[in-house]
């Protein structure tokens, strides 16, 4: 590492940092001042990346920065990752916190596939230690072509709007913040390579059973050979879906005010509604009982029945969630091996 604050960067890897800065707090709406934070780092370049970067500002912000570690069991180069992580964190005076996790086994007892299980498990992790420690908010490397490849994801999967514009800043109900989310990939390879931050590339990246490395390493690539500007359209896509999604929750907030079960939409209020905001009423309902992506044609399915009047129609969607046509209007629960409970 060539450079131990970011007064001593060239100017242009200096911006770069106060440019992550400014998005997390203008974009993201997040302030960071007096904050403590945790990283998730792999030892990649993009975790590499964003831990030197929130190194770099944490003096100004007078934030408290720490990383994290989590040994998935899948890799045997393991132990180079975790010997460059603790390097790394050994001289950025950095406090480091290690766990472990057998995705494998999981994996295999039916709980999700091998990527799936490990996104959940490395989540869980971070949020565990985040709590323990006091932590305000957890980080993550997420940059402009990790939304790209979300964003051609979710079309493929049928997302509809603003869901199609990828991935958020800042989730508020779980603390995660992505400062690199408007970082080309390209321009995070030249920081490290200015600053001298040494980093490991993961084999699995490169695995094509993977739907997400197809798409990286396939079609990302078509579509900026055809338009060299597609990350620059992704940024751009992702700016006027957060635009839209800020109007969409402010309606629906006010349309919301006088409900006072949670997870029942009253038919009055529907009655009184354009389609549109029906329709997006219904997403957010679902999205308040936790996770699990609704397609689009469910959604027109629901709402189908709805003006149709169906008492006793129900639509299932991903999640273990339904929405059941009722006199009052649509209820909004979980399933749970057959018994129906209400979402809290």
């Amino acid at each position: 590492m060539r450079y131990s604050k970011i007064q001593d960067l060239p100017t242009k890897w200096a911006h770069f940092c106060l440019n992550i800065s400014s998005f997390v707090h203008r974009q993201a709406g997040v302030s960071l001042k007096g904050k403590k934070v945790l990283a998730g780092f792999s030892g990649g370049p993009d975790s590499a990346a964003l831990v030197l970067a929130m190194h770099y500002l944490a003096p100004s912000l007078n934030m408290k920065l720490e990383a994290a570690y989590l040994d998935h069991g899948l890799r045997r180069e393991a132990g180079e990752d975790l010997a460059l992580v603790q390097d790394t964190c050994s001289q950025l005076s950095m406090k480091l916190h290690l766990g472990r996790s057998n995705v494998s086994r999981l994996a295999g007892r039916g709980r999700g596939g091998i990527e799936e299980t490990a996104r959940r498990l490395r989540y869980r992790y971070l949020h565990g230690v985040a709590r323990k420690t006091g932590a305000d908010y957890v980080l993550t490397g997420h940059h402009l072509n990790d939304l790209a490849e979300d964003i051609l994801m979710r079309l493929q999967r049928g997302t509809g709007w603003p869901g199609l514009s990828g991935m958020r800043a800042y989730v508020p109900e779980r603390r995660i913040l992505r400062p690199l989310l408007m970082i080309p990939r390209k321009c995070i390879m030249d920081f490290l390579e200015t600053a001298g931050q040494g980093y490991v590339l993961d084999a699995t990246n490169k695995d094509k059973t993977f739907l997400r490395n197809r798409v990286r390493m396939s079609l990302v690539p078509e579509f900026e050979a055809i338009n060299p500007g597609f990350l620059k359209s992704i940024a751009n896509i992702w700016r006027l879906g957060r635009v839209d999604a800020d109007y969409w929750d402010h309606i629906l907030e006010e349309a919301r005010q006088d409900v006072q079960e949670e997870d029942l939409v009253p038919g009055d209020l529907l009655s009184g509604m354009h389609q549109a905001a029906r329709m997006r009423l219904y997403k957010k309902t679902l999205d308040s009982l936790g996770p699990g992506q609704a397609l689009v044609e469910n959604i027109f399915k629901l709402d189908e029945l709805w003006q149709s009047r169906k008492t006793g129609a129900r639509v299932q969607f991903p999640g273990d969630k339904e929405a059941l046509i009722s006199r009052e209007g649509i209820e909004f629960r979980h399933i749970s091996h057959g018994t129906e409970k209400k979402g809290s």
